[in-house]
């Protein structure tokens, strides 16, 4: 993982603790492969990564909405939109496979 990454993570109270560390780095880095994995995310990114954790991909979801949750708590709207330029992140919550894409 990019140190990059890390930092910006823990800045938004993303800490290594949470079960869904490993999934959402995982999963940046499959998309960041390929973006056009994220238009069958089930498939071709939580698969994966459900079988490189050993975890059931129901947890995997889970896990990445739990991350996800945890960065808008925390002022992470301010960081999207940064990242992206835009401001709709201040009016509505992103879904789980666009802060994938976001990151990656």
């Amino acid at each position: 993982m990019k140190p990059n990454m890390q930092s910006t993570l823990q800045a938004v109270g993303v800490l290594r603790h949470y079960c869904g560390y490993p999934h959402f780095v995982l999963s940046v880095a499959i998309a960041a492969e390929n973006p056009d994995r994220l238009q069958n995310i089930r498939k071709e990114v939580y698969l994966p990564v459900a079988k490189l954790c050993h975890a059931e991909l129901a947890n995997v979801e889970k896990n990445i909405r739990t991350i996800r949750d945890v960065i808008m708590r925390n002022d992470g709207a301010d960081l999207l939109e940064e990242m992206t330029g835009s401001s709709c992140w201040k009016k509505r919550t992103p879904y789980p496979k666009e802060i994938i894409g976001i990151f990656a």
